[in-house]
């Protein structure tokens, strides 16, 4: 599929060589020594600023990337922390189930932009109802700043490419911090993550997707899944694979692909399966050999020797990592992936199909205002239905 408009795009003065997500993805680990210098204040001033609310409750909303590092959160309060976090998508948590948000809820609303009309609406609904509300954006001057009782800075670096390198890596590091910030107030020391593991692998996931035959890429069905932690990556490398190559990708989580989506492969299928040594793994590996049974083509982001062995290609993790550390290392070689599906398929990968459309979609939608969740009728609903 072909992207005709010009307007599709934020991205400018390419190089003829390489293009802006090439460009950007070398440069993760200064995005995440900034991001670990920028975080540690706020972070500290967030814990004492909810220290008396006597939380019971924290919430991440977002879309898209925003929500997937909410996942990432999820997974680092219940396992780092022993606290329950929920990762709702902004319009869930809007006009489905604000209601049950309370004072002693604390949600952390998450845009990059700081413009996203749903991420808006849903801190207006924390608001309605008495909870905490932290914007996490770059945009001190958004109506989702001034709308929350503390605002977080993720702008570490800027980015130009519209695959967002730094600010998923930005603000997933940020809930990890906010994680370990938890953990030690209770007690538990937990080591933090070192940007510098980064460095020697970027290269190196660049040649080990180099190396894939581009005979098993042609597919046009493409899966992504994991569990936990390989989920987040999941959804990450699916959103990528549409954003920088116009692949009707999808994510599912691991045990779900087994029984629902299994019944859509085929032999052109490409299964991309996340899964580093740890919690899943094993399970990781049912399914890959279920899928070698049906032909398909799948692919391992793994540390993992069975699975690696069990699945026709392997894009191998770092030796010794740590499972808590996947999210930051294991979207590494999606990047590249996506960006060799787009360069082997035409496509550019800083242009995104349909953005004059989407992009409008996002910014511009009809909202409830403060005053329709003051009220308990929002437009549009009958009486007793808010």
């Amino acid at each position: 599929m072909s992207k005709t408009r010009a307007d599709d795009t934020r991205a400018t003065e390419n190089t003829p060589a390489q293009s802006l997500l090439e460009q950007e993805i070398p440069h993760q680990p200064e995005v995440l020594r900034l991001a670990a210098d920028s975080f540690g204040g706020p972070v500290a001033a967030l814990l004492e600023a909810v220290s008396g609310r006597d939380v019971d409750d924290w919430v991440v909303t977002g879309c898209g990337d925003s929500l997937f590092a909410g996942i990432c959160a999820e997974v680092w309060f219940a396992r780092l922390a022993g606290l329950r976090l929920r990762a709702l998508h902004a319009m869930h948590l809007s006009r489905e189930t604000y209601q049950s948000l309370t004072s002693r809820s604390v949600v952390l609303a998450v845009s990059h932009s700081g413009t996203t009309a749903r991420v808006l609406e849903a801190a207006r609904a924390a608001r309605s109802r008495g909870a905490y509300v932290v914007a996490v954006t770059a945009n001190p001057e958004s109506e989702l700043a001034r709308t929350a009782d503390m605002w977080i800075d993720n702008s570490v670096r800027e980015e130009r490419s519209n695959c967002r390198t730094a600010s998923f890596q930005a603000v997933s590091l940020f809930m990890r911090m906010l994680a370990e910030g938890l953990a030690s107030k209770a007690g538990r020391e937990i080591p933090s993550f070192d940007p510098d593991r980064l460095t020697p692998y970027i290269e190196e996931s660049r040649r080990q997707v180099a190396e894939i035959p581009e005979s098993k890429l042609a597919g046009d069905h493409w899966i992504y899944t994991g569990s936990g932690l390989g989920l987040a990556v999941a959804e990450y490398g699916m959103a990528k694979a549409y954003e920088a190559a116009t692949i009707p990708a999808h994510s599912v989580e691991l045990e779900q692909m087994i029984h629902c989506e299994i019944f859509t492969v085929r032999p052109e299928t490409v299964v991309v399966i996340i899964s580093p040594a740890g919690r899943a793994v094993s399970r990781a590996v049912e399914l890959a050999k279920g899928l070698e049974k049906l032909g398909t083509v799948t692919i391992a982001i793994t540390d993992h020797e069975e699975l690696a062995t069990a699945c026709t290609h392997a894009l191998r993790l770092p030796e010794g990592l740590s499972e808590d550390d996947l999210p930051f290392i294991g979207i590494l070689p999606l990047q590249w992936l996506a960006l060799r599906l787009a360069e082997s398929r035409g496509e550019n990968p800083d242009l995104v199909n349909n953005k004059w459309v989407n992009r409008p979609l996002i910014d511009h939608s009809d909202q409830w205002g403060p005053e329709m969740y003051e009220t308990g009728t929002p437009a549009g609903l009958g009486r007793g239905q808010a």
